[in-house]
């Protein structure tokens, strides 16, 4: 097996004959009953299907040249898989898939090998990855922190190299929490641009799938195969790509991350700032225009798309929802809607106020998170570390942008952290070449 589990370092491994996708994925299927995967999977792949499906690649050595030949992943338990279950993390709620999610079909299509379903938080809500009645993924590197949330599973899966790459959703911050809990990439594309066709809905009119991989490569070639408009989603677009040159970096200042009373994250993100300023020149960034709209994501009207989306079924069984998650959800209903006109409004009035930020800077820079959350301490407030988590994320999504999450550093006690750069959809190649830059600086 390679030593670290990158669609690169499989590619290689297949391509010398080290190893091949039937004897890969047996020995990764021995390990879903290892400690480091307890509450990771909500469903698994049986072997014989795992085998099938290899010998079946196998069989045709043309299909060597598919993108993503044996590449193992995973799928978070609210995209559909046609033949699992699909639960969101909710046991009352679970449907067996006929068709397959498009961004998991198209995986498939490359080659890829689905080993199964991951946790999260129940119905995609939240940015804590602990409510699920499945038990809570262990981060693996202190047990005491959150995994991240809601792509808890999804996260977990990549960061003990089970998966090569693993899809997660993202509404509020989904695909980039974990990623920074976990040392890995998350890859958010802007909203459209990869099919939402498949998903459990949380907002649809601005949910996203996305990916989790342990190098940027591997986003970029899962990016690579599923990106693209789907007819089978009214929400995709073509995704028009505007080459950058020489991307102009803004980053959020100093301040404004010490201000959320975490030194060790405020010591991180000042050591990105220095290494970023090798690499290019930096301004600084107000965010305070793009964090106007965080409220709406749960304390205001866009809350209520997840009520479309769920909330007849919490209806009818609320005692099977999570107690934090289900009571959420059906406070929407206090919203009218002149309210959710209202907040429609003010996403556009901050597209507009940010617009200018844009002609100067191709990239904005945030810390993913801005304070590191401990499993204690949501246990002891269920609400305000996961809105805490959410400071630095919640924004991106209802104003359209592309988002990547890069690890970068670690604290005492051995928990990742990472910053977020951000951009414009057509100009998302411009913070792939930043982090190409700061991974080339790394090693």
């Amino acid at each position: 097996m390679p030593e670290k589990m990158t669609i690169s370092a499989l590619r290689r491994a297949y391509a010398s004959g080290e190893t091949t996708p039937n004897a890969l994925i047996s020995g990764l299927s021995a390990r879903f009953q290892d400690p480091d995967q307890e509450a990771v999977w909500i469903s698994t792949a049986s072997r014989d299907d795992l085998a099938a499906r290899c010998t079946a690649l196998e069989a045709d050595p043309k299909n060597q040249d598919l993108p993503l030949y044996g590449i193992p992943f995973s799928v978070k338990d609210n995209i559909d898989v046609a033949g699992f279950e699909t639960t969101a993390a909710c046991p009352a709620f679970a449907y067996r898939a006929q068709v397959s999610a498009t961004v998991a079909a198209r995986a498939e299509a490359a080659g890829a090998v689905c080993l199964g379903k991951t946790n999260l938080d129940q119905f995609a809500t939240g940015l804590v990855g602990v409510r699920s009645p499945y038990g809570v993924p262990r981060n693996p590197f202190n047990g005491d922190y959150i995994p991240g949330g809601s792509s808890s599973g999804a996260g977990v899966s990549v960061s003990t190299g089970i998966v090569a790459f693993a899809f997660g959703t993202d509404t509020g911050g989904s695909g980039r929490i974990p990623a920074s809990y976990n040392g890995i990439y998350g890859w958010k594309p802007a909203p459209g641009t990869w099919s939402r066709y498949g998903l459990v809905y949380a907002c649809r009119s601005f949910d996203t799938p996305t990916v989790f991989t342990a190098d940027l490569d591997g986003a970029l070639a899962v990016d690579a195969v599923v990106r693209g408009p789907d007819t089978k989603d009214p929400f995709s677009d073509d995704g028009r790509v505007e080459p950058v040159e020489a991307p102009r970096v803004a980053m959020v200042p100093l301040d404004a991350v010490e201000a959320l009373g975490d030194a060790e994250v405020g010591g991180l993100y000042r050591n990105a700032h220095g290494q970023l300023s090798k690499l290019t020149e930096l301004a600084q960034a107000d965010l305070s225009p793009f964090q106007s709209i965080n409220d709406l994501m749960f304390f205001g009207p866009m809350l209520a798309e997840r009520d479309v989306s769920v909330g007849a079924f919490i209806d009818a069984h609320p005692d099977a929802c999570h107690p934090v998650v289900g009571p959420m959800i059906q406070s929407s209903r206090t919203f009218s809607a002149a309210d959710a006109y209202r907040g429609l409004y003010k996403v556009a009035d901050t597209r507009a106020a940010t617009a200018e930020f844009w002609t100067k800077h191709d990239v904005l820079v945030t810390p993913t998170v801005g304070a590191l959350v401990t499993r204690a301490m949501v246990e002891a407030d269920p609400l305000g570390p996961n809105f805490l988590n959410g400071t630095f994320t919640n924004f991106a999504n209802p104003l359209g942008l592309f988002g990547l999450a890069v690890p970068f550093g670690v604290t005492a006690k051995g928990v990742p952290w990472g910053i977020t750069l951000y951009t414009q959809p057509s100009r998302f190649q411009a913070a792939v070449q930043i982090a190409r830059a700061l991974e080339r600086s790394d090693s």
